[in-house]
């Protein structure tokens, strides 16, 4: 279980730093971060960072959203919603938005641009979600009980707001 988490947080803490030093400073999460450490700091560490740590578009672009993928179908694939006698995998919702996210950038109905590679990386990091780390838990509706692990859940839907760029 511990190894499980370290490698949620992991995924996620390096998806946030490609967010804060690498995209746009126009994120929520960015927004946030100046908000809280004044703007001339965020930028000494921004150019900083930039100055010595060098990523390819892969790693700026597709990176983060294929490891928040990986993070959110550790946590997903033990849950499912319970509608009277259907009962609905959430292991499957990761890749269902990776390849939504896409859709809507393709089709001009969101901000982006699709792209193959971040289709690509969003699924084969949903299915290494789905293959390392079994889960050893049993199955549980997440509406039913209230836990860290279910909580942890919900919230790391949520994440994904904060890489909303705004306009």
């Amino acid at each position: 279980m511990r190894t499980k988490y370290t490698l949620i947080v992991s995924s996620l803490l390096v998806s946030l730093f490609v967010y804060l030093f690498y995209r746009t400073e126009q994120t929520v999460i960015n927004h946030l971060v100046i908000a809280t450490i004044g703007e001339a700091p965020y930028w000494v560490i921004r150019d900083w960072i930039n100055q010595h740590i060098h990523l390819g578009p892969f790693g700026v672009y597709s990176l983060p959203e294929a490891l928040w993928v990986l993070a959110i179908t550790l946590l997903s694939k033990r849950y499912y919603l319970g509608l009277n006698r259907l009962k609905i995998s959430l292991k499957f919702v990761p890749v269902l938005l990776v390849i939504g996210f896409e859709w809507f950038q393709f089709a001009h109905w969101a901000n982006g641009r699709f792209d193959w590679v971040d289709l690509a990386g969003g699924i084969v990091f949903w299915v290494l979600g789905l293959l390392v780390l079994p889960e050893k838990e049993p199955k549980a509706s997440l509406l039913a009980k209230w836990n860290f692990h279910g909580v942890a859940c919900v919230l790391s839907y949520a994440i994904v707001y904060l890489a909303h760029v705004i306009q």
